[in-house]
């Protein structure tokens, strides 16, 4: 698998003997980080949900709850921290988010003080908000449209993916199972590693090439080659104002129809998502007994098919754009196909639900399948969006969240009172494949070609 090419765009022959500067991949290598911790600090809590439910004396409907606490921020704080994104930039906001965030992973490791650990989930989501809202902005400032929707892959989604199964392994597999740290030593070096991250991105990354005093003017001009001159001016609060609040007089609004749709999507991925970030490791512990080595490894095979959906769909959508600019039907059809692949996938996995050794591997290809509509979801934001592109992000993610609370809701009263008991799970992953086809359902509906400000 190869990276993205940082030649990979017709524009850069034409800017002239002074080549382009590479500093929008150090940017891109900060950003891919970022989102690969994110997802670890993120899944840790699933990890160790069995351990902090026994050391907090909580049941499966109190574990679900904190979810919900997470959501509830996470969602919360999205469009404003979106905004605030849209108005000054995403450097200064990565930087404080990042070290948000770590600190409240930290405040996970104190138990029994159930207070610090409301307030941990509370830190964590706040300080997670809008993270991916902000990165699609900087893609947008950082990389020219022949290449973005790759590059939004694998930051995006293969990172962000890779984050979740790294957690499963790095956690469940290397740091308690084998080094033997107490679940409370692992979190906390977690949270140091999220401090050194915060201070390395505050040190290096700007909020676009003309900021940045290592990259030269060739390497700007590849980038705004291919924006309109109304997509490169800033953002002010009376433009988000007007689009906001829906007042057409100015540019589109930014909750349409359109965006309904694409949000509703989102939201079905999400509800999805859970299955994989919050039960499928307390599944294979508590009805199939796997130790923490054996979990953590079984249950990132998921998380690793969806990283490699991830980079496929960014591929896949850049090619199609690149031979069908302009079309309709790039990111409604591809979106579509992944996540109908995965329900057919994900029924075929089911017939092999006792051996839980099988149905990891089987649930492997439905990831991979199911997140290729991660990387068109970037694509169809960025698009639509245009110099909105952070406000979107965090609306589209907002709607998703509500999902995602439903979803936690519901998760709750599916699984079985009796954790061990198999064959009351199996309707959990019917829910999930219902998600999948009403996510493909609302694919085919989204038409990214309507862009704001056009």
């Amino acid at each position: 698998m190869s990276t993205p090419n940082p030649q990979a765009t017709p524009d850069a022959a034409d800017l002239g003997p002074t080549r382009p500067t590479n500093v929008r991949w150090l940017v891109f290598v900060l950003g891919c980080g970022t989102s690969w911790l994110l997802y670890i600090h993120r899944y840790a809590f699933a990890l160790v949900k069995s351990d902090i439910g026994r050391e907090f004396n909580l049941d499966a409907g109190e574990l679900a709850n904190l979810d919900v606490w997470f959501s509830l921020f996470y969602g919360g704080v999205q469009i404003p921290a979106g905004i605030l994104v849209d108005l000054v930039g995403a450097h200064l906001f990565l930087s404080i988010s990042i070290a948000v965030w770590s600190v409240g992973l930290a405040l996970h490791a104190f138990p029994p003080h159930y207070s610090l650990l409301l307030a941990g989930r509370i830190l964590l989501a706040s300080g997670q908000a809008a993270v991916f809202a902000a990165l699609g902005w900087l893609t947008r400032k950082w990389f020219p449209p022949q290449v973005r929707t790759t590059v939004q892959g694998w930051l995006g989604v293969f990172f962000a993916r890779f984050g979740g199964a790294s957690a499963n392994f790095l956690i469940g597999t290397l740091l308690i199972g084998a080094i033997g740290l107490a679940w409370h030593n692992a979190l906390l070096l977690l949270a140091a590693v999220g401090g050194l991250l915060a201070f390395a991105f505050y040190l290096l990354v700007r909020n676009q090439p003309s900021d940045h005093h290592w990259a030269n003017e060739a390497e700007a001009e590849l980038v705004s080659a291919g924006q309109t001159e109304v997509n490169q001016q800033p953002v002010s609060a009376q433009d988000l104002a007007f689009s906001l609040f829906l007042i057409r007089s100015r540019g589109d609004a930014l909750v349409t129809l359109n965006v309904l749709l694409l949000c509703l999507a989102a939201g079905m991925s999400t509800v999805a998502d859970a299955l994989y970030s919050s039960w499928l490791p307390y599944f294979l512990r508590e009805v199939h007994g796997l130790e923490y080595k054996e979990m953590g490894i079984y249950s990132s095979l998921p998380l690793i098919g969806g990283a490699l959906g991830g980079v496929l769909g960014g591929f896949v959508n850049d090619w199609a754009w690149r031979r069908r600019p302009g079309s309709r039907w790039v990111r409604a059809v591809i979106g579509c196909a992944g996540k109908g692949i995965a329900v057919g996938l994900l029924l075929l996995a089911l017939t092999q639900y006792e051996n839980p050794y099988t149905f990891c591997w089987l649930l492997f290809p439905v990831k991979i399948a199911a997140d290729i509509s991660l990387a068109t979801r970037w694509g169809a934001i960025t698009d639509i969006g245009a110099r909105y592109t952070a406000s979107l992000f965090a609306i589209v993610n907002a709607v998703a969240i509500v999902a995602g609370i439903i979803g936690a809701k519901l998760y709750g009263y599916l699984i079985p009172l009796d954790v061990s008991d198999a064959g009351q799970w199996k309707g959990v992953f019917y829910f999930v494949t219902g998600a999948y086809a009403l996510c493909a359902l609302f694919w085919l509906c989204v038409d990214s070609r309507k862009a704001l400000d056009r």
